[in-house]
């Protein structure tokens, strides 16, 4: 039989780690994921996983600072997923810089998961967004160190 103390330290812990993960999910005492009224759906989603994603086994690495050429803006998106694909990363997105709206959007490389494996820590993410001279390319490497040219008139990627 457990002594009261322990049975106590245990019942404090147990209850310690659930009011935690509660919170980091962004739960309301209801039970339901809390959004913010007139935020789009993929700028929502994004934001949630800037820090941390899904078991937390890996952290994210800092989001990149976007590039803007001629009012439009270039990013990481990461989270493909909204945009009905399997993986959430490895893709640039051009934005309109006035109303933020999407122009288009690029695969700039292929995840392919290990079956078994948890997706979310197989994601590869962006480690550099850079302009090139001529501001007509942009050079992506991401966290497997591996480097890509996307040429922005025509939206194809070459492997560097």
């Amino acid at each position: 039989m457990l002594s009261f103390k322990r049975f106590f330290y245990i019942f404090f812990l147990t209850v310690l780690g659930s009011a935690s993960a509660c919170s980091d999910n962004n739960f309301d005492t209801g039970g339901h994921q809390q959004t913010t009224a007139g935020e789009p759906e993929l700028k929502q989603a994004e934001s949630k996983t800037m820090n941390t994603i899904g078991s937390r086994r890996r952290r994210l690495p800092p989001e990149l600072e976007p590039i803007t050429v001629n009012g439009v803006v270039y990013k990481e998106l990461r989270q493909g997923n909204k945009l009905g694909y399997e993986q959430k990363s490895g893709f640039l997105v051009a934005l309109d810089q006035k109303t933020g709206e999407m122009l288009w959007h690029v695969i700039v490389y292929p995840i392919h998961y290990v079956e078994g494996k948890e997706t979310d820590v197989q994601e590869v993410f962006f480690t550099r967004l850079e302009l090139l001279p001529g501001k007509q390319e942009i050079l992506i490497e991401n966290e497997l160190e591996k480097r890509f040219i996307v040429n922005l008139p025509d939206r194809s990627v070459t492997e560097k």
